[in-house]
């Protein structure tokens, strides 16, 4: 693991690797997007419920960033509405983001074999070292 105040390093192996970011505050998003982009991952942003879900079945990415709490379907209606329609839920890693450790959205996203982060304490680094070793780069 490296220094978490280093800055962002593009690894041009990133650019094989489509990530969703879920995500209904704009300032946000527009932020992750923007260090992942650096980092060299291809990156697009879905602010409500059902524009995520149009978003992952068109680009079928390979991450996604999933906020719990959104507009028209929270993060986890999110997911149970790409099971019903068939979506491979094995092509993609998942990780919920939250602004608090609320013990039954931790549980939950147990429950959905995904990871949970608290969107105050994960930094930019962090981040993408998480994403990092999920595809072993």
């Amino acid at each position: 693991m490296s220094d978490n105040n280093s800055p962002i390093q593009n690894n041009p192996k990133r650019n094989n690797f489509q990530i969703v970011i879920a995500e209904d505050d704009v300032s946000i998003a527009n932020l992750l997007k923007l260090q992942l982009e650096i980092a060299g991952y291809k990156v697009e942003v879905a602010n409500s419920g059902n524009q995520a879900v149009k978003t992952i079945l068109q680009l079928k990415p390979s991450f996604i960033l999933m906020d719990i709490n959104m507009p028209e379907l929270n993060g986890f209606e999110v997911i149970d509405e790409l099971k019903k329609q068939d979506y491979d839920m094995r092509s993609f890693k998942l990780i919920f983001l939250s602004n608090s450790s609320t013990p039954g959205d931790i549980t939950k996203a147990k429950e959905y074999s995904a990871g949970y982060k608290i969107k105050a304490e994960l930094s930019p680094k962090e981040l993408i070292d998480v994403i990092d070793s999920s595809f072993n780069l």
